[in-house]
């Protein structure tokens, strides 16, 4: 579109002069303030509400001279669960500045909504935000004195396109996204003998985080599971179902006489999922598996997970591997101070290491899921789930995915050495690196058994090391294979990887605490044999690498070898979980 803002303008004069609200007579003076002319906004501009909900729409005429005739707004909806809804429109009345529309959607996804006065040419190339502005004072959205909910709206989430004419003009576009019920299936795992009655109970969830009744939760077996009535991986006919109570939780039962395994995926969502795999190697529910990022038996996270992966071991097939015992030698206590990170980005310093920012009054987009400190230990970063990143202290902010559609979510970070760079990890085992990081590889191309939960970098930064969740170890660059649980049943998932300081070996933590090392990382205890209040989640080494912490979700800390004890959040209520660490 190659329109000038004055001819383009046009068309919102005309509907002025014919009210009487300009001269009929009036010309488009060389560079005329078109501000002068009708301009629209709608609010709010992201909306993020769960499936069934109805978000209401305000199109708001801004102008300097009176509205004095009717004007009507048209909403054209574009992708997600809208895309082939009719559109919509409302009348502003004469003497008025506002109308507004209600919409709804009955499935979740994203939508964005394109309105325009009717009778002017659409911008049809705006962006949701349409001002790249750093500030966002000139951005295409209004303040929060002017009516607009989120304080944060005007730079939350979209690329800012241009668009074919400066702002503000008379078209808007805003943003719906409708998300669905979180849930839980608790146990994840858990072994019967036969004959007995295993029970999964399942609790949905709000997205404020609170119970949801009345929610219909889904259950189908995989192939070849033990219990399946019929054919597996079947979910357009679920093979067992319940609607949760007042409490948002509900049960089902399954009874079994015969050795095996049952793997069932459970889903709150009103479209059945996609289910690839078999009970007996690699069960996948769209992206979820059986141990996913998450951790599980909890709130889900995010909060609109509304898929759980779950299994039952019956009769004689639930080994147990459990890690060896090996007596720690005598060292001299270096450890001094480590950050632990909550998946809203609240942080918490012990001991010498000092807080420097976070965003746990922020709103975020996605959950923070990880975190890298500086060399200097004066600053750290933030990885949030979309590939957000938040630099605190001399941490320096080198890029990110947060503008990029990624095809599985971040799940960890790791630093470059000298602190120049970092790279960001996804599930699938897709690598973003930023800054001096030098991509190496990735598996972002390979069929997981399991998926990524961690990585870590080689002293050099020329390599890095991807864990899955079943222990596979994945070495890129100068980085060495030294050894996996890949071939082992688990007790318990893995969560995160931890390289010595020579990068000749890395241990491995599983999310009840087991230790797992490998090259020349020595094994100093774990809390593989406690029963914790809440599963672990990351885990740091000290600096001389003859010591290493594990954090639960709760915050609480487990030191081991020359690592320091500094303090904990074990006793504190806190907003939201912890996710990850960073020491020294």
């Amino acid at each position: 579109m190659t329109r000038s803002r004055w001819t383009r303008r046009a068309a919102c004069a005309a509907v002025l002069v014919a009210a009487g609200a300009l001269p009929a007579t009036t010309a488009a003076p060389a560079g005329a303030n078109h501000i002068l002319l009708a301009s629209l906004q709608v609010t709010p501009e992201i909306s993020s509400v769960q499936v069934g909900a109805t978000v209401t729409l305000t199109a708001n005429f801004r102008s300097s001279l009176p509205n004095l005739t009717t004007t009507k707004v048209n909403f054209d909806f574009e992708g997600g669960p809208l895309a082939t809804a009719p559109d919509v429109s409302c009348d502003i009345a004469a003497a008025a500045n506002s109308c507004t529309v209600a919409v709804t959607a009955t499935v979740s996804g994203t939508t964005l909504v394109r309105a325009s006065f009717n009778g002017a040419t659409v911008d049809a190339t705006e962006g949701r935000l349409a001002s790249s502005a750093a500030s966002g004072t000139t951005a295409d959205c209004l303040t929060v004195a002017e009516g607009e909910s989120d304080p944060a709206a005007c730079r939350a989430g979209d690329p800012p396109a241009a668009g074919a004419v400066a702002e503000p003009d008379d078209t808007d576009v805003v943003r719906i996204t409708w998300r669905d019920r979180g849930l839980d299936v608790a146990p994840d795992s858990q072994p019967k003998a036969l004959g007995e009655t295993a029970t999964l109970t399942a609790t949905a969830y709000n997205l404020n985080g609170t119970t949801a009744a009345n929610t219909p939760v889904k259950f189908e077996f995989f192939d070849a599971s033990v219990s399946d009535p019929g054919g597996g991986n079947t979910p357009a006919t679920p093979d067992k179902t319940c609607t949760t109570g007042p409490a948002g939780t509900c049960t089902i039962t399954v009874t079994q006489a015969g050795d095996g395994v049952d793997l069932l995926c459970a889903w709150t969502m009103s479209a059945p999922p996609s289910m690839s795999g078999k009970a007996t190697d690699t069960g996948v529910c769209n992206s979820e598996v059986l141990f996913d990022v998450s951790a599980n038996d909890g709130v889900p996270s995010p909060i609109d997970d509304g898929i759980d992966v779950v299994r039952i071991l019956w009769g004689n097939a639930n080994p147990v591997i459990t890690p060896p015992v090996v007596t720690p030698p005598v060292v001299t206590p270096v450890g001094s101070g480590y950050w632990l990170v909550a998946s809203d980005g609240g942080i918490f310093a012990f001991g010498d290491a000092v807080f420097q920012g976070s965003t746990g009054a922020i709103k975020l987009n996605q959950p923070i899921v990880g975190m890298a400190a500086t060399p200097t230990r004066k600053g750290y970063f933030l990885a949030a789930s979309d590939g957000g990143i938040f630099a605190f202290g001399d941490a320096v902010f080198r890029g990110s995915t947060g503008a990029i559609k990624l095809n599985q979510p971040i799940v960890g970070m790791a630093a470059t050495p000298n602190g120049g760079g970092y790279f960001l990890v996804a599930r699938d085992g897709g690598i973003f690196a930023f800054g001096n990081a030098v991509f190496r590889g990735s598996t972002g191309a390979i069929k997981l058994a399991q998926p990524i939960v961690g990585m870590d970098v080689t002293p050099s930064g020329n390599g890095y090391f991807l864990v899955a969740a079943d222990g596979g170890v994945f070495a890129f660059g100068d980085a060495v294979f030294r050894g996996s649980t890949g071939a082992i049943k688990l007790a318990k998932p893995i969560v995160g990887i931890t390289t010595t300081p020579t990068g000749n070996g890395y241990y491995l933590v599983a999310s009840d605490g087991g230790i797992f090392a490998f090259g020349d990382a020595v094994f100093r205890g774990s809390t593989g044999a406690i029963r914790l209040n809440q599963p672990i989640v990351g885990m740091s080494r000290s600096v001389t690498g003859a010591g290493y912490r594990l954090v639960a979700s709760d915050g609480g800390i487990f030191a081991f070898g020359d690592a320091l004890f500094k303090g904990s959040t074990g006793a504190i209520s806190l907003n939201r979980p912890m996710v990850g660490m960073a020491g020294f």
